[in-house]
C-alpha cells in the first residue's frame, strides 16, 4: 500500500509540474490579443511580438482579383482554331492549345485544366455564353493576359479565336475587363497610401495581421488595440493554485488520523511525504527577490488560507497584470542566480523531487521496493525451510508407518500361536 501510495503521490506532482511549467518562461506569460473597433472594417490577431498600443485604421481600398468576360457565343458556336498565351503579372506563359470543334465550353475547361492560376466559368444569360476568367491572386501587379495566335491570321480582331485576345494596355483588346486587379491600400496613424497585393496584411505593424473585410466609401475608419492576454496568464495561474491543492488534498488524504475509526493514513508520519510537503509550503511562502512590484506570492492575490491551501483574488491579479505586467513576469520567470523566479524554482524543485534516477521519491520507492524484496526472500526462505521440513517429515511418517505395519505383524503372529498353545493345553487337560 505505501509503494501504491508513493506512485499516488508521484502522479499528484508531476500535474504541478506541468502547471509550473505553463508559467516559467517569458514565453508562457508575454500573450497578446488584439482587438478592432469594426470588425465589418477590419479583424484582426497579434502574435507574441506585439507591442502593447492603440492604432488608428482607415481602409481605403480592397485588394482585387483581376476578372475579363469576353463577348457572347452562341450554344455550340465553335470559337476557331488557335493558341492562347495565358499569363498573370509577370509569371510564365501558359500555352492553350485550342482545336477547330471546341466550343468556348472546351475553352474554359482547357484553361482550368492547366491550372496556370486564373479560373474559367462560361455564363448563360439566357441567348448567349459568355466566358469569365478570374485571376487566383488579388493585387495589381496580377492581371491576366491572353495573347491569341488565330489560324486566320488576324491576331486582334473580332472574330474568331483573336474574340478573346486581351492585353490590358492594348487598344484593340477585345474581351472586356469586368474588375481591375487591385492592390489594397490603408492608412495607420496617418502613413497614408500602404499598399499590399493582398487583404490579410502581416508585415506593417510588427506581430500584427490585418483582415481588410471591406473598403466602404464613408465611415472607412476603426482603431485597433492591442493589450496583454491576460485572460490566458490568470487561467494559468488558476490552474496552478488547482494543482497545489490537489498536492494538499493528497497529503491529507494519506497522512490523515480518525480517532472515531483508530484508522491511519498510509502515510502518516513517512518523513519523505513531510519534507516534500513542507518544502513545497516553503515555496509558496518565500520571497523572491530583484522584482520591484512584488515579492511573495499574495503581493498580487494569492494568498493562503487557514487550512494551508492557495486561493485567487481576480481583482487583484488583473490589477496587477494591467499596472505591473513586467514584473508579474519577472517574478514568474526570471533566472538570475540565487533570484529565479516563483515558477523557475517550483519547476528545478519539483524536478529534483520526481527525477526517475535518484531524486527524492525515486529513492525512497528503491528502499520500500528494497524492503519488499526483502521480506520476498525471507519468504521463500522460509517456504523453502517449511517445504523440507514437510519433506522429512514426510518420509520419517511412512517409515514409521512401515515399522509398525511389521510390528503388526509379528504381532499377528504371536496371538495366533499363543492360542494355539492354550487350545492345546485345553485338550490334554480334557483327556486326563
Amino acid at each position: 500500500m505505501e509503494l501504491s501510495a508513493y506512485g499516488s503521490l508521484q502522479s499528484t506532482l508531476s500535474g504541478l509540474k506541468s502547471a509550473m511549467e505553463n508559467l516559467d518562461s517569458a514565453n508562457d506569460l508575454t500573450s497578446f490579443s488584439a482587438s478592432s473597433g469594426d470588425t465589418d472594417l477590419f479583424t484582426v490577431s497579434a502574435d507574441d511580438t506585439a507591442i502593447p498600443g492603440s492604432y488608428s485604421i482607415t481602409v481605403t481600398q480592397m485588394a482585387k482579383v483581376h476578372k475579363l468576360t469576353s463577348c457572347g457565343f452562341s450554344e455550340g458556336e465553335l470559337v476557331g482554331k488557335g493558341i492562347i498565351q495565358l499569363k498573370v503579372g509577370d509569371g510564365s506563359t501558359t500555352d492553350i492549345a485550342v482545336s477547330a470543334t471546341d466550343t468556348i465550353d472546351d475553352v474554359a475547361q482547357a484553361i482550368n485544366d492547366a491550372k496556370a492560376g486564373v479560373k474559367a466559368t462560361v455564363i448563360f444569360d439566357g441567348t448567349n455564353y459568355f466566358l469569365t476568367l478570374s485571376g487566383e491572386d488579388t493585387g495589381s501587379a496580377n492581371k491576366i493576359s491572353l495573347i491569341v495566335t488565330d489560324e486566320d491570321g488576324f491576331n486582334k480582331d473580332d472574330s474568331n479565336l483573336s474574340r478573346l485576345f486581351y492585353e490590358d494596355l492594348d487598344p484593340e483588346k477585345q474581351m472586356v475587363q469586368a474588375q481591375a486587379a487591385a492592390d489594397s491600400i490603408i492608412t495607420i496613424d496617418g502613413v497614408a497610401g500602404i499598399h499590399r497585393n493582398s487583404n490579410t496584411i502581416d508585415d506593417v505593424v510588427s506581430g500584427l495581421t490585418i483582415t481588410l473585410e471591406s473598403a466602404p466609401d464613408t465611415d472607412n475608419q476603426a482603431d485597433l488595440t492591442v493589450s496583454g492576454n491576460t485572460s490566458e496568464i490568470v487561467s494559468k495561474i488558476n490552474s496552478f493554485v488547482s494543482a497545489y491543492n490537489n498536492v494538499l488534498d493528497f497529503f491529507d488524504a494519506s497522512q490523515s488520523y480518525s480517532q472515531n475509526t483508530d484508522t491511519a493514513g498510509v502515510l502518516l508520519g513517512d518523513a519523505t511525504t513531510n519534507s516534500i510537503r513542507n518544502r513545497l509550503r516553503n515555496m509558496v511562502t518565500n520571497t523572491v527577490p530583484g522584482v520591484e512590484s512584488f515579492e511573495r506570492l499574495t503581493d498580487f492575490g494569492i494568498t493562503m488560507n487557514s487550512e494551508g491551501r492557495l486561493e485567487v483574488d481576480s481583482s487583484t491579479i488583473n490589477s496587477a497584470l494591467d499596472d505591473d505586467f513586467d514584473d508579474v513576469v519577472e517574478f514568474f520567470t526570471q533566472t538570475t542566480e540565487g533570484s529565479e523566479g516563483f515558477a523557475v524554482r517550483m519547476v528545478d524543485t519539483l524536478d529534483a523531487i520526481l527525477d526517475s534516477t535518484g531524486g527524492t521519491l525515486d529513492a525512497r520507492t528503491g528502499g520500500i521496493q528494497n524492503s519488499i524484496d526483502d521480506i520476498q526472500d525471507q519468504v521463500e526462505r522460509i517456504e523453502m525451510r517449511n517445504l523440507a521440513w514437510e519433506t522429512r517429515t514426510r518420509a520419517q511418517f511412512n517409515a514409521l508407518e512401515l515399522l509398525l505395519a511389521g510390528y503388526q505383524n509379528t504381532g499377528n503372529y504371536l496371538s495366533q500361536q499363543i492360542t494355539g498353545m492354550q487350545n492345546f493345553n485345553n485338550y490334554i487337560s480334557n483327556r486326563g
